[in-house]
């Protein structure tokens, strides 16, 4: 295990430090709702239009939510080729680190594996904002 986790982070990474303007969630409750929603577009096999419920929301630039997107496209059918067909999703936690640093921990289930997401928010100003999120295959990291 751990081979998309090498994969995955690199093209994630670079999300952390811009300055975009992003439209903004409420309350913790909310962020948690929209990742729900994310995560059953993907029961259905459909990450595109899951993690395009995240852009309005996120501080990465569009141009690079992009690439992002499309590099995990490429890599469902591997998935599903390796861990089995999609058969949900299931909540794990929420997390806050002091009042302004929130992370939702979700799993997308597949017969014979799951694939870890956690989000991670970031309350400024004028709401929460999607700062940055990852996917892997390191079930170690759920405990």
């Amino acid at each position: 295990m751990g081979l998309y986790r090498y994969i995955l982070i690199p093209a994630i990474t670079f999300c952390l430090s811009t300055n975009v303007i992003a439209d903004t969630l409420k309350s913790p409750l909310e962020a948690r709702e929209l990742t729900n929603k994310v995560m059953s577009k993907m029961d259905e096999g459909d990450i595109e239009s899951g993690l395009l419920l995240l852009k309005p929301y996120s501080i990465v630039p569009p141009a690079e939510f992009d690439v992002l997107l499309d590099k995990l496209k490429m890599q469902l059918p591997v998935m599903s080729q390796r861990f089995g067909n999609s058969i949900g999703h299931e909540f794990i936690r929420d997390e806050k680190s002091g009042e302004n640093i929130l992370r939702i921990t979700q799993i997308h289930r597949f017969e014979k594996h799951p694939m870890r997401w956690c989000f991670y928010f970031y309350q400024g100003k004028n709401g929460w904002v999607l700062n940055t999120f990852i996917t892997d295959d390191d079930i170690r990291q759920l405990f």
